[in-house]
């Protein structure tokens, strides 16, 4: 793999490691709830899809430009390339902290204990499908997990 695009793929990973150990260490604390309050936690996959789309945006051209029937493939195609890969990347850990920030949230509001929070959070990046099964079991007893923002 090029240089540069394991650069771009870490980055992306890093970046969003100080907000998601805040989370995780100190579910509680003001400097958690001050650092989680902006968008900042997004500049960075964000940047890193930009930029990675940029110096390779045949991948996504070839998406929109292809026959709609052949989407599929042209989508494993792209996929399996560096690039594809970072592209992929980045998406994924963009979605992942978007969702745990509101899992952790929803444990804060709900007050449903730090271990339980912890737990969520951890899985919320590491295996989501998972973080939002024990968010849902977790949260069901505070009545507000329904409750969307």
């Amino acid at each position: 793999m090029e240089p540069l695009n394991i650069s771009l793929f870490m980055l992306s990973t890093i970046w969003v490691g100080p907000f998601w150990m805040l989370m995780l260490v100190e579910p509680f604390s003001e400097r958690t709830g001050t650092w989680l309050k902006g968008n900042m936690l997004f500049l960075g996959p964000l940047g890193v899809w930009l930029l990675a789309t940029i110096l390779n945006p045949s991948g996504l051209l070839d998406l929109f430009t292809g026959n709609p029937v052949e989407f599929f493939d042209t989508m494993v195609s792209l996929l399996g390339t560096e690039t594809g890969t970072v592209l992929a990347w980045a998406h994924f850990v963009a979605g992942d902290i978007m969702a745990t920030r509101w899992m952790w949230r929803k444990g804060i509001e709900n007050q449903i204990g730090i271990n339980q929070i912890r737990i969520i959070v951890f899985f919320g990046v590491m295996l989501m499908p998972v973080g939002l099964l024990l968010h849902v079991i977790l949260n069901r007893n505070s009545g507000t997990t329904s409750n969307t923002e």
